[in-house]
């Protein structure tokens, strides 16, 4: 679990305040055989690090109010 802070809105308490960032790895399907191989065809296509940012989703946590967002579309 990767972790780090940034000054983000917060919609509950209606200001910048300071969030934490957490990267949480998604859980694994149950097919372990279609994982694994669509996991190689996709790091040959766009690389490792790409292809693995993709089993990750990213929560920030207001720290004031404790409201959690998840933000997914990352740009």
């Amino acid at each position: 679990m990767i972790t780090q802070k940034e000054n983000n809105y917060c919609k509950r308490c209606e200001d910048t305040t300071s969030h934490i960032v957490v990267l949480v790895r998604d859980e694994p399907k149950e097919n372990k055989l279609t994982d694994f191989f669509s996991g190689m065809f996709k790091s040959a296509a766009v690389g490792a690090f790409e292809a693995s940012m993709d089993d990750f989703s990213r929560h920030s946590i207001c720290e004031q109010c404790g409201t959690k967002t998840v933000n997914d579309n990352l740009t």
